[in-house]
């Protein structure tokens, strides 16, 4: 009796799988439909010309637009974010200089936010942002100082300008389409959670291509010619809304660029990204983030992997210098400069939520 019994307890499982599997296959077709739709449907899917300046505030709570630079080259790192806070009445203002030594250089307290600036949203704090050709071409220029984590502190000067190499690149439109249907047909879609996407509604998309001219640190001058992610985003943005979220860009000794991206919300998760060689970005089929527990910053070691084309790549990753911040105190934000396994090189940025989870969840 206990052996057909066992029997039939795991014939019912085997059903009960074979059941959420037809669940999750029929939500993962609905997902598929959905976005097909999306694509042929909406004409304002695609950026234009038009979305390189900012936007309106539509009053929404958290609304923010920012404009953000990645730069890679021998052994450095850089990110410049300029990030408008409408409801704020506010800048928050991101510069970070990250080296293969380890060592870090950043905004001092109380310069990373700039309250009631003047009414030019792209020239705020030291940082001065121009669109010379929309989607194409940006001067990034900064004067301030930046902190080591000793408290040291050294004059900063950047006159770049960034070339881009390939069209806007929309993530969840230009993302995989299966990847993405199979993701969101995991999630348990109610009307809580249908509120929940149509409330927190974020647009954007990125760029790669090249940031070339001078960075100045201190005595130090550094020529520049670097590989550069480029973002723009708008739109609802709660710091708190992930368990956790990666973006990883990586930049390969062949030349290719990887632009790896993932979020997990309590119901999903979204991940997606692409591989350029070449003028065009080709989106990647599955991602692979193996993780230290608990992760709560950039991972000092992580084995990562993606697929494209029924081939997939494996590989490791060290961290040799981080930077973490707090965010709204609702999340926290870690930027880490990598080695990755095959002589490549990369910038991870890590986002967590900070705050407890209510206990229904």
């Amino acid at each position: 009796m206990g052996t057909r019994r066992g029997h039939t307890d795991r014939a019912a499982a085997g059903d009960a799988d074979a059941a959420g599997g037809l669940a999750r296959g029929v939500k993962s077709a609905l997902m598929r439909w959905v976005l097909h739709k999306r694509r042929g449907l909406q004409p304002d899917s695609r950026p234009s010309v038009r979305d390189e300046a900012t936007h309106a505030w539509d009053g929404r709570r958290r609304f923010a637009e920012d404009y953000t630079f990645a730069a890679l080259q021998d052994g450095l790192a850089l990110l410049v974010r300029l990030e408008w806070l409408a409801g704020r009445d506010a800048h928050r203002l991101w510069v970070v200089v990250l080296r293969e030594d380890g060592s870090t250089w950043r905004l001092a307290d109380g310069d990373d936010l700039v309250l009631r600036p003047s009414g030019d949203r792209w020239k705020v704090g030291g940082i001065e942002l121009d669109c010379l050709r929309p989607h194409r071409h940006w001067s990034v220029r900064f004067r301030g100082r930046l902190v080591a984590p000793d408290g040291t502190i050294a004059r900063c000067e950047i006159d770049a300008a960034f070339t881009s190499e390939i069209d806007p690149y929309v993530p969840g439109v230009d993302d995989d389409p299966e990847l993405v249907a199979r993701r969101l047909g995991e999630a348990h879609w109610d009307a809580e959670l249908l509120r929940g996407v149509r409330r927190a509604t974020q647009r954007g998309y990125v760029q790669v291509g090249k940031l070339a001219g001078t960075l100045a640190l201190g005595d130090e001058l550094v020529p520049m010619r670097a590989d550069t992610l480029r973002q723009h985003t708008w739109g609802v943005r709660d710091w708190g809304a992930t368990r956790r979220a990666e973006q990883c860009f990586l930049v390969w000794p062949d030349g290719a660029r990887t632009w790896l991206h993932r979020a997990e919300f309590p119901a999903f998760t979204l991940e997606g990204g692409f591989v350029l060689r070449g003028p065009q970005a080709r989106p990647v089929a599955a991602i692979g983030f193996d993780l230290p527990e608990p992760a709560s910053g950039v991972p000092p070691s992580a084995e990562l992997s993606y697929e494209q084309g029924g081939t997939t790549l494996s590989f490791a990753t060290q961290l040799c210098a981080e930077v973490s911040f707090p965010v709204d105190g609702r999340g926290a934000l870690s930027v880490g400069l990598l080695r990755v396994q095959g002589g490549g090189t990369g910038l991870w940025a890590a986002q967590r939520r900070t705050l407890p989870w209510p206990a229904s969840r």
